[in-house]
């Protein structure tokens, strides 16, 4: 086995047989456009249901995999359901820029939950309505915070999706990002939040911390044809 780890690390007839099943095609749409670096610790910011999670276990089968939820239920739920895997840690809380409780806005539709109000002009731009339903309070943990109390020195694979909150992540990361290899963070081109920072601003704070643009995937348009997200995935350089 090479040393990217998992499934890009297994023999081509190997891997042929495994884009047969759906999940693991699935993942390679999902992972392909990813720097072919090692992958053996993965932090999943955003973790939703565990959608990506499961993605990351089948392809890479990481030694250890961090998930950060700040929706309770969707926090118990991810508990519950990787109980059986030692590998996998959950973490109820919102990233935020310093530690402490915070309000969450839990919206309709629940994947775009986020710290920050719907903006009046996001139903328009996303071509469907989405409206906050109720306001609950959370504990909010920075990244720096998160990375020391977890003892994490280095971390292969980030993923962050946060909903236009990602100012927040960077702020409040400025240690903990330097030691993330590969960062995979969903962007916005419009303010589907108020306040929210664009990809713009999120490209110019991340170069200091060593970071550079790798390229995008999942682009995602609303019904006038303009970008609405994207992830964007960076890198650091090899040296």
């Amino acid at each position: 086995m090479s040393d990217l780890g998992g499934f890009r690390g297994w023999p081509l007839w190997r891997q042929g047989i495994a884009l047969i099943r759906r999940p693991y095609r699935r993942a390679h749409r999902q992972f392909r456009g990813l720097p072919p670096k090692p992958i053996r610790t993965v932090m999943d910011i955003g973790a939703h249901k565990g959608e990506f999670t499961d993605l990351a276990l089948d392809y890479f089968q990481p030694a250890k995999v961090w998930m950060v939820e700040a929706i309770p239920d969707l926090a118990a739920n991810l508990s519950s359901r990787y109980s059986n895997r030692p590998q996998c840690a959950v973490i109820h809380a919102a990233i935020t820029a310093q530690s402490g409780d915070v309000t969450f806005r839990v919206n309709s539709h629940l994947a775009s939950s986020s710290l920050l109000p719907v903006a009046p002009a996001a139903a328009e731009c996303v071509g469907k309505k989405f409206e906050e339903e109720r306001r609950i309070t959370v504990p909010g943990l920075s990244l720096d915070d998160l990375f020391t109390e977890r003892r994490i020195d280095s971390m292969d694979l980030m993923k962050v999706d946060i909903q236009g909150a990602e100012r927040f992540l960077i702020q409040g990361g400025q240690q903990a990002l330097r030691r993330v290899s590969i960062l995979s963070m969903e962007v916005l081109f419009e303010r589907l939040y108020e306040g929210c920072a664009l990809f713009g601003e999120l490209h110019a704070a991340l170069i200091p911390l060593g970071f550079h643009l790798f390229g995008f995937h999942g682009w995602r348009r609303g019904p006038g044809g303009f970008l609405l997200y994207a992830d964007a995935i960076f890198t650091r350089r090899s040296p």
